[in-house]
């Protein structure tokens, strides 16, 4: 029963530092590419998840969700309905214009007259009216995956993850990273030396008792070989 549960506890440990290695691995490839980006934001293998900070777009997803959104590298891909990550001009709490980003769906596109896109409107799923800017294509960063009209004309469900946006934010914050990250890799790789060490010394133990075992029965076939010399009376007398 024991054993068992030391089997059951070294799954659950390599499920978890699995899971933290993953993790680790995701935040810090996104830190890297978003050095050599354009817009700043990283990306794994042109993915990129994207914490939301409003309820704009409720009740499709609201603010702490994390949606999954793929590089737009083709703007002509794009169709009303799809919800995009875009770069725009925000209003912060004090009332000042700041360069940010935002996530709506496409209302409508507007063509030039050569055909090429001229702009998206866009309009929140949780606003009543569509967006006062147009988003030009420059502007468009990413697309919801799986977002979209179906053949009905009904909105599809992109990809997200409820109430998971607040745990990224922290993971990808410098406390969240060292408290949930490294922290835990650390004391699972000093649990995995102090093992290694437990292994060694029990592996010497084993060897320690073998040799005693060995050398009391070479003791005990002596004793055994002198008892019969002696009765046989081949043991030399004095």
């Amino acid at each position: 029963m024991k054993n068992k549960g030391k089997k059951i506890l070294g799954v659950v440990s390599d499920i978890l530092l699995i899971l933290i290695l993953v993790i680790a691995i995701v935040i810090t490839v996104m830190t890297f590419t978003s050095k050599n980006s354009d817009t700043g934001i990283g990306n794994v293998f042109g993915y990129t998840p994207f914490s939301i900070q409003s309820d704009s777009m409720s009740p499709t997803f609201k603010s702490g969700d994390l949606i999954i959104a793929k590089e737009v590298k083709n703007v002509n891909d794009l169709k009303p309905g799809d919800v995009i990550t875009y770069s725009t001009v925000l209003t912060d709490e004090n009332g000042r214009s700041i360069r940010g980003f935002n996530t709506h769906r496409i209302l409508d596109i507007e063509y030039n007259k050569d055909n090429t896109i001229r702009a998206f409107v866009t309009k929140g799923d949780g606003i009543n009216t569509e967006d006062n800017t147009l988003v030009l294509p420059d502007e468009v960063i990413a697309k919801q995956v799986n977002s979209g009209m179906d053949e009905n004309g009904n909105y599809k469900e992109g990809l997200m993850i409820a109430n998971f946006g607040m745990a990224l934010n922290f993971l990808q914050s410098r406390t969240g990273f060292m408290i949930c990250i490294i922290i835990p890799l650390a004391l699972f790789f000093i649990w995995q030396i102090y093992k290694l060490i437990a292994m060694f010394m029990e592996a010497k133990a084993a060897d320690i008792d073998e040799e005693t075992k060995k050398r009391a029965i070479e003791e005990y076939l002596a004793e055994q070989a002198a008892k019969q010399k002696a009765e046989s009376g081949d043991e030399p007398k004095e």
